[in-house]
Order: C-alpha cells, then sequence, then structure tokens
C-alpha cells in the first residue's frame, strides 16, 4: 500500500493545499468507505439509499480524496447581524466614528426615502 501523500516533511504543501490529505482527516474518517466517481456515476441511487441509512463515503477521483458524502447537514451560514454592529459602534464615543455613523445613517434614510417613493417597502 502506497504511503499518505502527506507522510514526510516534503509534503507540507501538498496538505495546505488539499486538507482532505492530511493524516489527521485521514485517521478520524477511517471507518468511512471509499466510493469512486465511476461508482458513483453508476450506482447514485444505492449511495444515496446508504446516505440515508446513516454511512458516510470518502469519494475518490484518480485514487485521491477529493470529497466526503454524509447524512449530517452542513452548518448553516451566520448572517451577519448588522443592527448590533452600528449599535455597538454607535457606543463608542469618538469624533470619527460620530461623523461617519451620522453620514451613514443620513445614506440610509436617503436610500429608504427612495424605496420608499417608489414603493419597494411596505
Amino acid at each position: 500500500m502506497p504511503a499518505a501523500p502527506c507522510a514526510g516533511p516534503w509534503h507540507k504543501s501538498a496538505c495546505r493545499k488539499n486538507p482532505l490529505h492530511s493524516p489527521l482527516v485521514r485517521l478520524t474518517l477511517s471507518d468511512m468507505k471509499t466510493l469512486t466517481m465511476r461508482d458513483l456515476n453508476r450506482n447514485t441511487a444505492s449511495v444515496i439509499d446508504a446516505v440515508e441509512r446513516g454511512e458516510a463515503f470518502e469519494l475518490r477521483r484518480n485514487g485521491r480524496a477529493v470529497g466526503y458524502i454524509t447524512p449530517t447537514p452542513p452548518s448553516p451560514q451566520r448572517k451577519p447581524d448588522w443592527k448590533a454592529h452600528f449599535d455597538r459602534l454607535r457606543k463608542q464615543n469618538t469624533k470619527t466614528d460620530a461623523g461617519i455613523l451620522t453620514e451613514f445613517e443620513e445614506a440610509r434614510q436617503r436610500q429608504a426615502a427612495r424605496e420608499q417613493a417608489l414603493g419597494n417597502l411596505k
């Protein structure tokens, strides 16, 4: 069996380029079944059935790990809380920040007035 792609110190750049080749990932996910692109193309329905049952797969192309198919959903992306951000900025009492915030607030009010005039706001 060939050595892991990141086995030696000369392969550190390869591990940075593709974290899937990291030895830590390989040890953590060793209970996964390996799936080639050809297998996925030919048996997509059975792979999806297995994922529904809770199985996880490591997807490989040309012998290299390119991704994982798991039953767990990806974590939701956080949306920025702009109101809290600007509230925090307002609490900072420096002259330059106050001027900038005033400009932002005026621009926001102008934009809201434009949107309301066009009928885009309720």
